[in-house]
């Protein structure tokens, strides 16, 4: 499977999970979108359904011009479903933290018609931090998506 394939699995996945496990507080949930609010969780769900639209039914355009060193990826909020793909998303793994599938989801995220995300937090432990003192913030930070999406470890 290709980054796209397993994206589209990774937001569906989520979506699923969201949609059928009873809204509460678990530990996946909480670890990177912080306490649990019923309109938070409703707010995500809705997010990871516009995500999965997106790989399952619109034409993506892929940009591979990008030579920054130090990016994955990037897009500008306003044109949606262009992701202009930089150095380190091509060496980085296919599934996993940090991965191919995860990056397009980060990126997917921030068009305003999907989710509107921004980039309050990156990393692991900014987003688990940002998910402690701001959850208003990690429901609309794009590596919170990206890390709950990839679920690596895997949390329930």
């Amino acid at each position: 499977m290709n980054a796209i394939s397993w994206a589209l699995r990774y937001a569906n996945n989520s979506f699923i999970y969201l949609n059928n496990t009873t809204p509460c507080g678990t530990d996946r949930y909480k670890t990177w979108y912080g306490t649990f609010m019923l309109a938070n969780w409703n707010k995500v769900k809705g997010q990871y359904k516009n995500i999965t639209n997106v790989f399952n039914s619109k034409t993506m355009t892929f940009d591979c011009g990008c030579t920054d060193a130090g990016y994955y990826a990037y897009v500008y909020r306003d044109q949606p479903y262009i992701i202009h793909l930089c150095s380190l998303f091509w060496s980085a793994p296919m599934t996993g933290t940090d991965s191919k599938a995860g990056t397009l989801i980060h990126e997917t995220s921030h068009f305003q018609t999907i989710a509107g995300t921004y980039d309050y937090a990156y990393s692991k432990d900014g987003c688990t931090s940002l998910a402690s003192s701001s959850p208003s913030k990690s429901i609309m930070n794009a590596d919170s998506h990206e890390y709950f999406a990839e679920n690596t470890p895997v949390l329930l």
